[in-house]
């Protein structure tokens, strides 16, 4: 039995088009949802799960938070201040740093 070049590319196509039509235009191989969820506010720290046929309207529940984000009617993430004071070499020489670091009775550090 000979096949020539034309009826393996006609065949091919075929199938390709195929394939293509099954995962393009059949909708039973994948669905997205169509609700939506919406987070009113952070005010009630528990376990619970939101689950979206039931909650999705006024949702002000959350599982977990860290120390510096502040929640209630919104979310804020609060600033955290840092002072550090440095007055020996072995103070600067046990760090990283960027740029030049000169170190003997005085201390110099040049910022990028």
């Amino acid at each position: 039995m000979k096949i020539n070049k034309r009826k393996i590319v006609i065949l091919s196509s075929f199938f390709l088009i195929s394939l293509v039509g099954i995962f393009v235009y059949q909708n039973y191989i994948a669905k997205a949802a169509t609700y939506g969820w919406v987070q009113t506010a952070w005010s009630s720290l528990t376990a619970n799960t939101a689950q979206h046929t039931t909650d999705q309207n006024n949702w002000v529940q959350y599982s977990a938070v860290d120390a510096n984000v502040a929640t209630g009617d919104s979310v804020s993430i609060t600033s955290e201040t840092t002072a550090l004071t440095h007055t020996l070499s072995a103070d600067f020489s046990a760090g990283t740093s960027q740029g030049t670091l000169t170190t003997g009775d005085q201390v110099s550090l040049d910022l990028p």
